[in-house]
């Protein structure tokens, strides 16, 4: 028997796509999927319910008070019977074949069912449908869980939505109740931290909606207080690993990229920096981290204001 795909669709007032989402889901090649819609206290008078209730036993609907799009993954993650998980925002796709793709390269590579995620590329479309042509770097292969972390901390974050994600790694680390924009980047460190691996492939299986009433665009104001806040956890926790000297001196680097100067001189104010960088490293890291910050915030702002 192959393994059992739970597809978890977390909603808020989200009637204008969630059909669309839905027909995406069912429409699945691999046969062997159940698709989850949780309702998190929609408040526009019924009409998110009255679409996936349309759906009839064709998916399992569940209704809970709002508690936030981590609140209702968390759900879908207590009533799933599947092997595998994985998240399909309301207002996003997933094409035909995402599953079965993600399926075939478990059992191609011969990856450890239970310790392996697997993540697929990702394309874009405005509030119509129509394609976004939007630069993203491609990514391939397999990622032991230490480079991952490093991807994940230097380089760049994954689309929650691309991934599919074994059981067991939810027996661990669920998603942050406190975090409402980070905390999918935070669960995927927390897995790699784990030791879960990941193999990455960049054939674009999910169709990622641009549109203005995104809820990450509203509360985007919130991303240094929680980057700040779970950086500054994670330094204390890492270097009691026994593999500090290695991932320590990633976050610090972090620190750089994201301008979480604070973070950084907190943590080095009771230590020696020179156990992390040697002086030239060190203002290199400074230099590259002021340019790649503010390249950063200059990509987001023009993104922002053309998809707002």
């Amino acid at each position: 028997m192959r393994p059992l795909v739970s597809i978890i669709i977390p909603v808020y007032n989200g009637s204008n796509y969630l059909a669309a989402c839905i027909d995406s889901a069912l429409a699945q090649t691999y046969e062997h999927v159940e698709v989850i819609v949780v309702n998190d206290g929609s408040t526009d008078g019924g009409k998110t319910a009255d679409v996936a209730r349309r759906y009839g036993d064709k998916i399992r609907y569940i209704e809970k008070e709002n508690g936030g799009v981590s609140s209702a993954l968390n759900r879908g993650i207590d009533e799933m019977e599947g092997d595998f998980f994985s998240w399909l925002s309301h207002d996003d796709l997933y094409a035909p074949r995402k599953i079965e793709s993600q399926i075939e390269t478990l059992e191609r590579e011969r990856l450890d069912a239970k310790r392996t995620i697997l993540v697929t590329g990702t394309a874009f479309i405005d509030e119509h449908g129509a394609p976004i042509h939007r630069y993203r770097r491609k990514f391939n292969g397999f990622y032991a869980s230490n480079d991952m972390f490093r991807h994940l901390m230097l380089t760049a974050s994954l689309n929650g939505c691309a991934l599919l994600i074994p059981r067991d790694a939810f027996r661990v680390h669920r998603f942050s109740l406190e975090d409402k924009f980070i905390q999918d980047w935070m669960c995927w460190v927390e897995f790699a931290l784990d030791g879960f691996d990941y193999f990455l492939t960049d054939e674009p299986l999910v169709y990622s909606r641009i549109h203005g009433a995104q809820q990450t665009k509203k509360i985007a104001h919130r991303a240094e207080l929680e980057s700040n806040r779970y950086l500054r956890t994670l330094l204390l926790r890492v270097e009691r690993r026994g593999d500090s000297r290695e991932l320590v001196p990633i976050i610090l680097r972090h620190t750089f990229k994201e301008d979480a100067t604070d973070v950084r001189d907190e943590y080095l104010a009771t230590r020696n920096v020179r156990d992390y960088f040697s002086p030239l490293e060190y203002g290199t890291h400074r230099m590259k981290g002021w340019a790649v910050s503010n390249m950063l915030s200059l990509y987001r702002g023009v993104t922002n204001l053309i998809y707002r």
